[in-house]
């Protein structure tokens, strides 16, 4: 279980529908983080709300 209220811009996730992004910015409620999409090059970061997240991604 990850504790939203801990990410810190730059830790990745994973998304329950497979997508893998960064965290921009953590809104500080507990529930929502503004996230860049790995794969979306150009494309503006969207919030993510914490039911959507599988899980922190595996660092490379």
């Amino acid at each position: 279980m990850i504790n939203f209220m801990q990410l810190q811009p730059g830790q990745r996730l994973k998304l329950r529908d497979g997508r893998v992004g960064s965290v921009v910015e953590n809104m500080g409620d507990g529930i929502w983080v503004q996230v860049a999409m790995t794969e979306s090059d150009g494309d503006e970061p969207e919030l993510v709300h914490c039911e959507e997240v599988a899980g922190l991604a595996d660092s490379d």
